[in-house]
């Protein structure tokens, strides 16, 4: 043990004569410095190895870029994992294992601008590096739950639980909620899905729709909960949900042909598109594809509708994020409800 503490202490003498003593190392720095800290940190992690809670001597975080990072010091604790300075690399190792971290996949918070910011209700380490790369790296499962702020590491020969925390309420709405809106406009639904990480998502209204329609509405919702979209992938709202057929369950209720309304196998889907086409505008997603009705609905504003027919019309969208996306979906009471989440 004392070879190690020795080994970290040589490894951070090492670092910082790098960062400080190389010409074009400072140069980095003094741009690095001209980013606030505050704008880094999105929220403190807790982090748990093998279902316990790991001793963390420094603040883990999730970044501006959605990731969570955390210290050199607890990343070489947590992992057992060897250090060594390259240059402005990271070579880390453990075992047979050994792989490279370049100078921009890492951060520098120099302690001089962390004490600046008056950031001393968090203790930070001057370098971080990135939790999930290092932990794939090295053979660990890792998944991230947004509600209790908790990052959860597997190592391959582990075969006991995950930690138990608390189950959450189910949400309350507020009373008179509009017809539709952003869920940025009612933070609350955002609790139905309280380990994701959502970046945006959208409601609509079922209070005064048929039991038929919304039997329709659930099971499109099902086919769409839970699809992953990788970075530059489009989603095709068809190809996803698939043939709406009795069947397959979908029953009548009212769909528009030209400019009456029919009964029709599947009638409401096109709810479930609409809402999922306003999730993908307030994510900023690309929208590839998105036809209107030819009459005015009623469960969306004015032209932010979306309709589709199995071999006609279709909603595509693409993942413009650098990042993978899920699409989340529910009928809770009277709301149908999507959100567009990151995949950490």
């Amino acid at each position: 043990m004392k070879k190690f503490k020795s080994f970290l202490i040589t490894v951070l003498v090492i670092t910082l004569s790098v960062f400080y003593i190389t010409p074009g190392i400072g140069a980095e720095i003094t741009e690095t410095q001209e980013v606030p800290v505050t704008s880094i940190i999105l929220k403190t992690v807790d982090v748990y190895l093998d279902g316990q809670k790991a001793p963390l001597h420094y603040a883990a975080f999730i970044a501006a870029n959605e990731r969570s990072v955390v210290s050199l010091n607890d990343c070489s604790l947590i992992f057992g994992a060897q250090i060594e300075i390259i240059d402005t690399r990271l070579l880390l190792r453990k075992d047979s294992q050994e792989f490279i971290l370049e100078e921009d996949d890492y951060w520098h918070l120099p302690p001089a601008q962390v004490q600046e910011e008056n950031l001393t209700h968090i203790k930070l380490d001057e370098f971080y590096l990135p939790l999930r790369f290092v932990a794939e790296q090295l053979g660990y499962g890792i998944n991230y739950n947004s509600r209790v702020g908790a990052v959860i590491l597997r190592s391959q020969d582990y075969e006991g639980p995950d930690p138990q925390f608390a189950p959450s309420e189910p949400p309350q709405l507020p009373a008179n909620l509009p017809n539709w809106g952003a869920l940025a406009d009612v933070p609350v639904m955002a609790e139905l899905w309280p380990t994701e990480n959502i970046i945006a998502g959208y409601y609509t209204s079922i209070a005064t729709s048929p039991a038929p329609r919304n039997h329709n509405i659930l099971l499109s919702c099902n086919k769409l909960n839970g699809v992953i979209v990788n970075p530059g992938e489009v989603c095709s709202f068809n190809q996803t949900v698939g043939r709406r057929t009795a069947q397959l369950g979908y029953k009548a209720a009212n769909i528009i042909v030209g400019k009456r309304f029919v009964p029709g196998i599947g009638g409401g889907v096109c709810q479930t598109s609409s809402t999922l086409y306003n999730s993908a505008l307030e994510s900023q997603l690309q929208i590839v594809e998105r036809h209107p009705h030819s009459l005015r609905i009623s469960y969306v504003p004015a032209n932010r509708d979306a309709t589709v027919s199995w071999g006609g019309a279709d909603l595509k969208f693409r993942n413009n994020k650098s990042y993978p996306i899920k699409i989340l979906a529910q009928v809770y009471k009277t709301y149908v409800i999507f959100a567009i989440a990151t995949v950490e």
